[in-house]
């Protein structure tokens, strides 16, 4: 075991360089939650960058730190099969001597392929003199449903590559002369979306190979799920309904696949991260009752998942992962009427176009008096919903018509970055 640890921790014999290119919303804060006791948990779809920015944030650790006080290990190593995080951890304080009551930071990654983690995890944080930054699969959050890290931890989500990041990891550097560039650049981002590997290397088979591991290693061999051929066509039949309302009934008569059995899978693709689901926005049984808004965790998957791209639904998707990173998101839907996304501030709709005429405007502008359409609310709600920012997303057109802001994707992109 010691020589596997020596080689995941290089920084204790040499000088270590920082690994790709910093993201820097995430390291800043891991740096504020640094002085805390919580045990940090890094949650995010597979390849999305959690130990990439693991050892980022390692490398800034190590202009204040003594190196031999900082311990990374990624758990899913076959190497540590048989051990425990208590003894891994013990046997790094061995080799590097470390005492007790050193302040030691243990970053273990892939803690989840440990059984028990979250009991050990406690007893490494109620030993003292232990920073804890673990990472996880996208649904880690859902699994720590036990008692042992109540009030003990911080969930920290990583997503894709935002534009602006996605800029820095291409080398764009857009200054204000150049700002001309933003629509192709933004453009160019709806196709190649924000998974890190594929950004640098546009090869396709990275993004197979992610989903055939989420796929086939995380879902179906960890929830002993048979049925592979059904997993992949409710994935595929997602891919094609994006942004359409759909029903566990209807994708199990489209695809002649027991209801019970779509609606395992389909929980098994959220709680991976894979796919996203929007509530219709209303009272509660009335989300419960409709069918649900799909969209998938990155627009890259589109690459390997759909033969004939609708760009409209790509960048519907796109506009939504935007949203949920900081609102809660919801659809509207009335009379035949819908209107794509409603968050606590704003009501917007995707329209990827230059030209943008009175009928794209048509469901948000009757929001104002919704006596005067088919589309009717209540006085109470016409209200509510009137109050609200009222954005159309398009592909180069800025301004605002009637009180509805016309905002550029690039522009809108940006303005939300984290």
């Amino acid at each position: 075991m010691e020589e596997i640890l020596h080689r995941f921790n290089p920084w204790w014999e040499k000088k270590y360089e920082l690994p790709g290119t910093p993201r820097v919303r995430y390291l800043s804060l891991l740096e504020k939650l640094e002085s805390t006791r919580d045990v940090i948990f890094i949650t995010g779809l597979r390849r999305v960058g959690k130990t990439t920015l693991m050892h980022q944030y390692i490398h800034g650790l190590l202009e204040k730190v003594d190196p031999r006080l900082i311990f990374y290990v990624s758990l899913d190593n076959l190497a540590l099969e048989d051990q425990n995080i208590l003894e891994v951890v013990d046997t790094f304080r061995r080799i590097t001597s470390c005492k007790h009551d050193d302040d030691v930071f243990l970053f273990l990654d892939e803690v989840h392929f440990k059984e028990d983690f979250e009991l050990q995890l406690k007893n490494l944080y109620d030993l003292g003199h232990a920073k804890i930054i673990a990472s996880g699969s996208a649904s880690l959050d859902i699994v720590m449903r036990s008692p042992h890290l109540t009030g003990r931890q911080r969930i920290m989500p990583i997503h894709p590559l935002s534009f602006g990041e996605y800029l820095k990891f291409t080398g764009q550097d857009i200054g204000g002369a150049d700002m001309h560039l933003y629509p192709a650049l933004a453009h160019e981002y709806v196709l190649i979306g924000g998974m890190p590997e594929y950004v640098r290397t546009r090869d396709p088979n990275n993004l197979q190979s992610l989903l055939d591991s989420i796929l086939f290693r995380d879902i179906a061999g960890k929830h002993e799920l048979r049925n592979r051929e059904a997993l992949k066509d409710i994935l595929l039949f997602t891919a094609q309904s994006v942004s359409t309302p759909a029903s566990i009934r209807k994708i199990s008569r489209v695809l002649e696949i027991k209801e019970k059995t779509v609606k395992r899978i389909f929980d098994l693709l959220v709680e991976s991260g894979l796919v996203h689901q929007v509530e219709r926005e209303g009272k509660l049984p009335e989300r419960k009752a409709s069918a649900r808004k799909l969209y998938l965790a990155d627009t890259s998957l589109f690459t390997v998942l759909t033969e004939n791209i609708n760009l409209g639904a790509v960048v519907e998707n796109l506009i939504y992962i935007t949203l949920a990173k900081t609102s809660r998101v919801r659809y509207h839907r009335s009379n035949g009427k819908e209107i794509d996304f409603i968050t606590d501030k704003s009501i917007v709709e995707s329209k990827y176009k230059s030209d943008i005429t009175q009928a794209d405007m048509a469901n948000l502008a009757n929001l104002v008096n919704p006596t005067k359409t088919a589309n009717q609310l209540d006085k109470k709600g016409a209200k509510w919903l009137s109050s609200k920012t009222r954005q159309i997303i398009t592909k180069d057109t800025q301004g605002e018509i009637e009180g509805i802001e016309l905002i550029p994707l690039w522009k809108f992109l940006l303005d939300r970055e984290e």
